[in-house]
């Protein structure tokens, strides 16, 4: 059965941040792109096997059942809810950042 994949606003607006530095601040426009498309294609195929990519290697993100998949230099992460079939991206983060202390700040589903 196929899940439906959710982008949070939080997860919209780090998408959006990255895509603008790169093409702005690195003054990449291609890459940028490129960044978005790549994006778009990982987390549309979460649809068929939301399972495919690990959970977070930290125990207490690992119990929120936050999984994650890296696009480029980006690390984009998820929860799965098995009752609604639905897949939810949480946070789209630098994957040098300080992901972890980021997630443990907690986040929105919405």
């Amino acid at each position: 059965m196929n899940y439906t994949v959710n982008i949070t606003a939080a997860a919209e607006h780090d998408m959006a941040n990255a895509a603008d530095y790169i093409e702005f601040a690195l003054k990449n426009p291609s890459a940028a792109d490129h960044l978005l498309d790549e994006a778009d294609a990982k987390l549309s195929a979460l649809s068929s096997f939301p399972k495919q990519f690990p959970l977070v290697d930290d125990i207490l993100l690992n119990s929120w059942g936050i999984h994650f998949t890296q696009v480029k230099n980006y690390l984009a992460f998820y929860v799965i809810s098995e009752e609604n079939h639905t897949v939810t991206i949480v946070r789209f983060l630098y994957e040098k950042s300080n992901w972890r202390s980021i997630l443990k700040q907690g986040f929105s589903l919405i």
